[in-house]
């Protein structure tokens, strides 16, 4: 739909939710937007719904990491918004369907705004977008994907004087122990724990359990599946609302895939659990160690497309310090039932309803708009042509494909891929090279401008 059908279309819901929702004592409203680096950029105003849409800044689809830490480089230059074109606005139109009312502060509401051009066409840079086409694709073909995402990540005693230095190794992780499925790591652990469960469950978003992981700091949740869209915004949101809780505890939590040195503890990973369903009914299952045709085609396709759009799944320098199949995150194209060190885990058991592709490949810190777009493009691909996999792995895959070691050659294969440019747009595919080439060379930048301890050590004496 272009900017008119859709404010059209949204303008019922605005009405009688912006009446609800007051009656029931909202006052003010967080507007967020999804950007690049999969994080939701927000602004707070009194409660209203906007029929005619918000204006957006464009620049908000072409800012850096960490806005810009440790070198300045807060936002690339993209045909977007640059100096060339002076930054413009463009039209921020929110979905209704992601209104949502905060049980633990009920004067609060949220919901999540999709862009547009001022010429009414949808933005091509938006991740919504971009997940959303790739979820139509799939529906066309007659089936619907069920996506529940699991996070690992990382807690920390904040210290502000130590983050604005830029300090974070210094900082005390939150627990005494490494040891995993732990209840008594910290006094307040299950006090958080519950928390976050019924603030999560205030905005429908079901927490299917939350664990101590292995390594000092670390915990995991696991998310309950829902449609595509819904499900990635309830992993945009599970993030911020975690981030939120520790905050107003006197916590930090960090989603970088791994802040221990490689090689000690757990890495931070993400794995999206993935079914498909055609008329409310499952179609993957054909019984233990079994796919059906459609699911076989769809593993096919995934597993052929692996390689080009691999950057969505580790789309940052510290995505590559997780790279160890030992730790069970994926180094080749593989799949394998019940195989937790191939990159696609296919669990059959213990009912139909249960048959689901687990994707291994992704850490902590992606947009789960854009891989799950990559997922269910590259398994609808593989539903149209009848792709089928290849061949099963029990454990680890011998003479397999091997994924891309850093940042930087994965983002050249996306660049250079005519799928990525079909699934996603081509607009979309070259926006999203330069913010990849963007950290890429914000690290090199960063990297030349400092002598190293292996340098110092190596080399003094």
């Amino acid at each position: 739909m272009n900017l008119a059908e859709q404010t059209a279309a949204f303008a019922p819901a605005y009405a009688a939710e912006g009446k609800r929702l007051k009656e029931d004592g909202v006052q003010f409203l967080q507007g967020h937007m999804v950007d690049m680096a999969g994080g939701l950029r927000s602004k707070i105003s009194p409660f209203k719904l906007a029929a005619s849409g918000d204006a957006l800044n464009g620049i908000l689809y072409c800012v850096s990491h960490g806005d810009g830490q440790p070198i300045g480089d807060t936002a690339f230059a993209a045909p977007l918004a640059s100096d060339a074109n002076g930054y413009p606005n463009i039209q921020a139109v929110a979905d209704p369907a992601s209104l949502r009312q905060h049980g633990w502060r009920p004067d609060m509401a949220s919901v999540i705004a999709s862009g547009y051009m001022l010429d009414g066409t949808p933005c091509f840079a938006d991740p919504r977008h971009v997940l959303r086409r790739a979820d139509e694709r799939l529906r066309r073909l007659g089936f619907e994907a069920r996506v529940a995402l699991e996070y690992e990540f990382g807690i920390f005693h904040a210290d502000h004087d130590l983050m604005q230095q830029g300090r974070y190794r210094e900082l005390k992780p939150w627990g005494h122990s490494l040891v995993n499925y732990d209840l008594v790591r910290s006094g307040d652990y299950q006090d958080l724990v519950t928390e976050y469960m019924r603030r999560l469950e205030s905005l429908g978003i079901g927490v299917a359990s939350f664990v101590t992981e292995y390594g000092y700091g670390m915990y995991e949740f696991a998310l309950t599946p829902k449609p595509a869209i819904e499900a990635a915004d309830d992993a945009l949101r599970a993030k911020l609302h975690l981030r939120e809780l520790c905050a107003e505890r006197g916590l930090v939590a960090t989603f970088m895939t791994r802040f221990q040195p490689p090689g000690k503890e757990s890495a931070c990973g993400a794995h999206h659990h993935v079914s498909l369903w055609q008329d409310d009914k499952p179609v993957m299952a054909a019984g233990v160690n079994g796919l059906s045709p459609v699911a076989q085609d769809f593993l096919g396709g995934l597993l052929n497309r692996l390689r080009e759009t691999h950057v969505l799944f580790r789309p940052t320098i510290n995505s590559y310090r997780r790279f160890d199949r030992n730790a069970w995150s994926p180094q080749d194209v593989s799949w394998g039932y019940e195989n937790r060190v191939a990159a696609i885990r296919a669990i059959t058991t213990p009912t139909a309803s249960a048959c689901r592709f687990e994707h291994r490949v992704p850490g902590a810190d992606v947009n789960p708009c854009l891989t799950v777009a990559a997922i269910l493009a590259a398994g609808a691909e593989g539903i149209e042509k009848g792709t089928k996999p290849l061949p099963v792995q029990a454990g680890l895959a011998v003479d397999a494909v091997p994924l891309h070691t850093s940042l930087a050659e994965a983002t050249e294969e996306f660049a250079a891929s005519d799928f990525c440019a079909e699934a996603f747009g081509e607009a979309f595919r070259d926006h999203y090279a330069l913010s990849r080439r963007n950290e890429v060379a914000a690290f090199e930048t960063w990297q030349s401008q400092r002598i190293t301890d292996f340098e110092w050590q190596r080399y003094f004496v």
